[in-house]
């Protein structure tokens, strides 16, 4: 999988989390005909990352990749708890533009914003992922 070459050490741990919780990871899945998602976690404890439209998006592909594998780890922990962290929006306050990947996600993920909001809020933060990841899922 290609996607593995651009991995740093925070999202290595992170997959070697998903993997030991069972998860197995796929790439340029059918579902990535949708060229605007990078990454998608489905409820067969399945992740896959979109690396083709990562890379034909003009964005930085290695800071991609690694963001996309935080973001749907996040949503693997939310479905090993089966339900969202349920944190205060008021407390992951989100950029202009990630709100709006919110609104725009949430309708992939039938309606829910508030597990795209905990996403899109801790996909830049590796260490809290690693913690909900094994707290959840181990």
């Amino acid at each position: 999988m290609e996607f593995l070459l651009y991995l740093t050490q925070d999202s290595k741990a992170i997959l070697s989390i998903l993997q030991q919780a069972q998860y197995r990871l796929a790439e340029n899945a059918s579902i990535c005909r949708n060229k605007d998602l990078f990454g998608y976690a489905d409820t067969g404890k399945r992740i896959t990352i979109c690396t083709k439209n990562i890379k034909g998006s003009g964005h930085d592909v290695a800071f991609y990749v690694n963001e996309t594998l935080t973001h749907e780890a996040v949503h693997a922990a939310q479905q090993c708890r089966n339900s969202a962290f349920w944190i205060s929006k008021s407390v992951m306050p989100l950029p202009l533009a990630k709100l709006n990947d919110v609104s725009r996600s949430a309708k992939t993920a039938g309606g829910n914003s508030q597990i795209e909001h905990e996403a899109y809020w801790m996909e830049d933060k590796p260490n809290e992922v690693k913690y909900v990841l094994k707290k959840y899922c181990l």
